[in-house]
């Protein structure tokens, strides 16, 4: 009786999702206005270059030569024989949507399943605390976030890439290396910046493993699994454009973010202001940045590849070149997954109010910028700032959570409310 209660309760989630998506696209304005939005479309996944690479390819010009498509080819091949009907592109999208918040179900169950197996559910104060929320309810989260709804409406790109994301992450779960690692490869292969998340996947592939010499050759075959797939991607985007150009127009803006059209990310406006000789030091820097936390966060929190993964899709979305809400769309969808730390972070209403204060002045603070020139550029770069503070508070907070809570499952039975705090902070100054 409860599996048919839980299995209406889904299908009357996802008919929802399905029918609201539906519904909005009916409006071609408002698809057409959110594709256009700076904090929704970026250079690299603006679905109108999309189109514009689309056509190209199709009366046989190169797709890359004008500098105006970023997107990898196997996308443009994707759409190729759609492109034409916005109806299948819409339904294209709306089902991608529905797949990730499908996935992410099914991440919460094998999560709450591995939880039952082991018995790793933990003692507070003598009080059995279940792992976190259900699946259904993570699902409901990230399908009706007004993130995702406006990056599926406005039809961003990105949305393709998540897709891989929580499909690597799902399989990591289920322990199937080769999807897994495929996952990941397609998923570097859209984007380049998650071929960092590769390092949470394999802790989940080995996190049931006890022997070392194992570990270290799962790792190594997954490894080689990973580059076998890239280069295989690679390999057939030769074949269908007959060119290696997308690597500097896909990857090289990326990597170098030579079209500094104005997002929600902390870099177009640093490199506009910036006189050209430091311009390399600096983009090397705030590429690395990007990078270096993943080794060190997946050291300290290896026992936890599903916040690892979140937090990594959180430094992500922050950081990179060509940030948008898809990013965090994702990110506060795999958030959920975590939710047994809810109840320890400490800034979550200051968060919110940071996110919806920079939602809804981000369009204002531009329409004053770029249509009446009341404002200037320094506005809409002043509410990117506090989007980007809000998402650091976001990962600070809870990367405190998840170790506090770390810290009182292991603590004795008997120590807790002020005690376990005082613990928890001398065990803190100590390292």
């Amino acid at each position: 009786m409860a599996k048919g209660s839980s299995s209406n309760n889904a299908a009357a989630v996802f008919g929802t999702a399905v029918a609201l998506r539906l519904a909005l696209f009916q409006f071609p304005a408002l698809a057409s206005l959110l594709g256009e939005r700076v904090e929704i479309s970026t250079p690299v996944t603006s679905f109108k270059r999309l189109s514009e690479g689309v056509f190209l390819f199709t009366n046989g010009v190169p797709p890359y030569d004008g500098g105006v498509v970023h997107q990898a080819p196997l996308l443009l091949g994707l759409f190729y024989p759609i492109i034409s009907s916005p109806l299948l592109v819409n339904l294209l999208y709306i089902l991608t949507d529905l797949a990730i918040g499908y996935m992410l179900l099914r991440i919460t169950v094998i999560k709450d399943m591995d939880y039952a197996k082991e018995k790793k559910i933990t003692q507070y104060g003598g009080k059995e605390e279940e792992p976190g929320m259900g699946g259904l309810s993570v699902a409901t989260l990230y399908l009706f976030n007004p993130y995702t709804l406006a990056s599926c409406i406005g039809r961003s790109t990105i949305l393709y890439s998540n897709t891989a994301v929580v499909a690597a992450i799902w399989m990591g779960m289920k322990g199937n290396r080769s999807l897994a690692m495929f996952s990941v490869a397609v998923a570097t292969y859209l984007s380049l910046y998650p071929s960092m998340l590769i390092i949470p996947v394999i802790l989940m592939l080995t996190r049931k493993i006890n022997d070392n010499d194992l570990t270290k050759k799962v790792t190594i075959q997954c490894t080689g699994l990973f580059a076998g797939s890239l280069v295989a991607l690679f390999a057939l985007s030769f074949v269908l454009v007959n060119s290696w150009d997308f690597f500097g127009s896909v990857y090289g803006t990326i990597l170098t973010v030579s079209d500094l059209t104005p997002n929600l990310g902390l870099c177009w406006y640093f490199f506009i202001e910036m006189f050209d000789q430091f311009r390399p030091f600096f983009l090397v820097v705030f590429q690395i940045h990007v990078f270096i936390f993943a080794v060190p966060v997946s050291i300290k929190l290896r026992k936890y590849p599903l916040f690892v993964s979140f937090l990594l899709c959180a430094i992500m979305g922050t950081f990179k070149g060509y940030p948008s809400i898809g990013d965090a769309s994702l990110y506060l969808g795999l958030l959920p997954l975590s939710s047994e730390i809810f109840k320890y972070m400490r800034y979550s209403f200051l968060v919110t109010n940071l996110f919806m204060y920079s939602t809804l002045l981000a369009p204002i603070f531009w329409y004053l910028w770029v249509y009446v020139g009341s404002g200037n550029a320094n506005f809409f770069y002043a509410i990117g700032l506090v989007y980007g503070i809000g998402e650091i508070i976001l990962m600070i907070d809870s990367t405190f959570a998840i170790l506090r809570r770390d810290f009182e499952a292991h603590s004795p039975p008997e120590t807790t409310g002020q005690d376990a705090a005082l613990g928890w902070d001398r065990e803190v100054v100590q390292k």
